[in-house]
């Protein structure tokens, strides 16, 4: 449950504040399993399966909006796209919603020319946005899973 650190117990040997207690050395690189593994709140976040191993391997959209303020150009959605290798996220601003087609395909065109990668898969919540027949045809053009 617990024990004194090395230095405390040092310290007690040292002005003899515990009867009986035997002079001991402990070096000063010794560390406690045990008080480390108890002071860990948290475990390492374990591997997902299907999470991407190259840039734009797997990228994840979703559309936001109304939001309560406009742009100063009147937007009032915004889409964002996240490459699940870097994390790096990308945000589009739109009037409306049936636009995300439009900043899709920029999106596309963007990091694909500046990465030299191909987007191989795209993830989102099955909204209407993104379940029209245009971006069906598209995908399949560019072989582009969902």
């Amino acid at each position: 449950m617990g024990h004194l650190s090395f230095s405390q117990i040092r310290k007690a040997c040292k002005y003899q504040e515990v009867l009986g207690i035997l002079d001991i050395r402990i070096p000063d690189n010794t560390i406690c399993k045990s008080c480390q593994f108890g002071k860990k709140t948290i475990t390492n976040f374990p591997q997902k399966e299907g999470s991407a191993s190259r840039p734009l391997e797997l990228v994840h959209t979703y559309v936001c909006g109304p939001s309560r303020k406009r742009s100063a150009r009147g937007e009032e959605y915004f889409v964002l796209f996240i490459d699940d290798f870097s994390r790096m996220v990308w945000i589009g601003l739109m009037k409306h919603e049936d636009k995300a087609f439009e900043k899709f395909k920029s999106f596309k065109a963007l990091v694909e020319n500046e990465s030299d990668h191909k987007i191989k898969c795209l993830r989102f919540d099955r909204g209407g946005e993104f379940t029209s027949n245009e971006f069906f045809y598209f995908f399949e053009e560019h072989g582009i899973r969902i």
